[in-house]
């Protein structure tokens, strides 16, 4: 990881034309376009205090301001900073990165979030859809989670039956 970094945070430093948050998303300050070389263009990305998209203007589009889809997945990624900087980005990434179970534990914590926020919001929310997205997240270890594994967490979520581990 030691090298990675470096080398990601010199791809990332050459993002245009930043979306400033207000500041009740802190830790959070702003969403900027970064290079194209993430998985996808839709895949939204926090590192520290940012959230990087790969075109801001479709994420504006597909995120509109004020909305509850906006909302919902500036929560989820709140809570993404909030959790690295509390670790240290370095040892968060890290973990991230290499450590499946890890990663799955704070994509539950980030996604739950914005479940109940677009479900709380009068959004409907396909639990197969959700499910199909969280199987297709993986790190240098493999696939974080069993399509069956999250459509079983994301039913419970909705339901209000999950919480996190303490």
């Amino acid at each position: 990881m030691s090298r990675l970094l470096p080398l990601l945070l010199l791809v990332l430093a050459g993002c245009q034309r930043p979306y400033p948050l207000d500041e009740r998303w802190c830790p959070l300050v702003e969403v900027v376009e970064r290079p194209d070389l993430f998985v996808s263009d839709t895949v939204t990305t926090t590192i520290g205090t940012r959230i990087y998209v790969a075109n801001l203007d479709l994420w504006l589009q597909r995120y509109p301001p004020g909305s509850v889809e906006q909302e919902a997945l500036l929560s989820h990624e709140r809570e993404h900073s909030i959790r690295q900087l509390e670790a240290g980005l370095g040892p968060w990434l890290a973990r991230y990165l290499n450590d499946r179970d890890f990663m799955w534990r704070e994509e539950q914590l980030g996604w739950a979030l914005e479940l109940r926020h677009l479900r709380d919001g009068g959004r409907p929310v396909v639990p197969a859809g959700v499910a199909f997205t969280l199987n297709g997240y993986q790190n240098l270890s493999g696939t974080m989670v069993g399509y069956d594994e999250a459509l079983a967490w994301v039913e419970a979520v909705l339901s209000g039956s999950w919480s996190p581990e303490s």
